[in-house]
């Protein structure tokens, strides 16, 4: 059994908004969709615990893993007369796996007229994308898709799950960077710390020195578990080798694809892979959630090491790019840039930071981070024209110009 160490990284912000649909007058049936181990058992769950606690004798709960149910075996119907009913069904996806007399009493179930039921189907797919209507009239669905969680709750997760471990800051960005916004690795870095921090000598504290063993132990210990589920469901998607999705994932591998590379072919396959947590969006384009991931499918696509790309030599056209748009930074953000505009593929460190940029050589790591988290979101308004900041875990940051 998964234990989870924060609920809060499961219940999304659009909770209220399914709590809303379900226990209306006239209630709104609703389908939360998301890929493997995003976290929609475990919203079934604290929505189950909600609705118990706070609607009292006048609503019955039902919550139903379809995953295990009989074909053969619907919910049964609402009664004449009773509380009203919410079922949520974990695992809708699994009844497009039976047969089709199989699925005909669940259709009709579906298809029944129960204006007062509550309805909630998490499922890895749309239901529209189930083929279970059987020519039976589905309900509509008011759909609420599970996805990666935002950098900056995600960092807060990260140093929360810190917190007990002193002088330990330095461990937030390559943390956050490796889960990825994913909240199955969110939820677990706090036993990850505990495990590493049980393998070192007594009275030795976490630091930057452990990232190598941090970064193993949680591809090993949790990754894998994350991405087998998600490969799994590539497979059953793919029917050869030669298709977009595995397309997809051959060239994020490589480097993250911007917005304007996608094909119209692509979309759908590039929107499946967003449900599926497997890919996230940034202020430029498409990539693989993390750089754990793109290690996993290298191995399992036989591709070659991932590679960096290319440095051009010449900065010239951006430093006037910078300075004709000087008005669109602030001083601190504009001197930031420049310094790296002028070490281009060079690691520069945080200590170097502080003491060139900030004059500040005894300044807080956390200053640095943070000068470059709204640096780089600054840079997302020239759509790759300037270039990214890349983190070099361990050792510092990298300005790579825009290709």
């Amino acid at each position: 059994m998964v234990k989870m160490h924060s609920q809060s990284i499961f219940a999304r912000t659009s909770l209220q908004r399914i709590l809303q649909s379900l226990c209306a007058e006239q209630p709104v049936s609703v389908s939360l969709v998301g890929g493997p181990l995003l976290g929609k058992s475990a919203l079934l769950a604290h929505l189950e615990n909600e609705l118990s606690r706070t609607a009292g004798d006048g609503l019955s709960v039902l919550r139903i893993n379809c995953a295990q149910a009989r074909p053969t075996h619907p919910p049964p119907p609402a009664p004449e007369s009773g509380p009203r009913q919410i079922f949520l069904l974990d695992n809708f996806h699994s009844i497009s796996q039976w047969h089709a007399d199989e699925r005909r009493p669940w259709n009709e179930w579906l298809a029944s007229s129960t204006p007062e039921r509550g309805l909630l189907l998490a499922s890895r797919l749309p239901v529209h994308e189930l083929g279970l209507d059987g020519g039976l009239p589905l309900p509509y669905f008011q759909q609420s898709f599970l996805g990666l969680i935002d950098g900056e709750e995600a960092t807060r997760v990260v140093a929360a799950s810190l917190s007990p471990f002193p002088e330990s800051e330095t461990l937030v960005a390559p943390l956050v960077e490796w889960c990825g916004g994913h909240p199955f690795l969110l939820d677990r870095v706090a036993e990850l710390l505990l495990d590493v921090a049980g393998m070192l000598p007594v009275g030795q504290g976490l630091g930057t020195i452990h990232l190598p063993l941090l970064r193993l132990r949680l591809a090993a210990a949790y990754g894998r578990l994350l991405f087998d589920r998600q490969w799994q469901a590539v497979e059953c998607r793919s029917d050869s080798t030669d298709n977009p999705i595995a397309a997809l994932l051959h060239q994020m591998i490589r480097r993250p694809i911007r917005f304007d590379e996608l094909s119209p072919a692509q979309m759908e396959p590039m929107n499946w892979l967003l449900v599926q947590g497997m890919v996230g969006i940034d202020g430029q384009g498409y990539r693989l959630f993390s750089p754990l991931l793109a290690d996993y499918l290298a191995l399992k696509l036989q591709v070659d090491t991932p590679v960096t790309r290319a440095v051009a030599p010449d900065t010239g056209n951006v430093h006037a790019l910078v300075e004709r748009e000087s008005h669109r930074f602030t001083p601190q953000e504009k001197n930031l840039l420049l310094y790296f505009l002028e070490r281009p593929g060079a690691i520069v460190s945080v200590d170097e930071l502080l003491a060139e940029v900030w004059q500040r050589p005894d300044g807080s790591v956390r200053r640095v981070q943070e000068g470059i988290r709204r640096l780089r979101h600054r840079l997302t308004e020239f759509n790759g024209a300037v270039g990214t900041i890349d983190n070099e875990w361990g050792q510092g940051y990298r300005y790579v110009p825009g290709l």
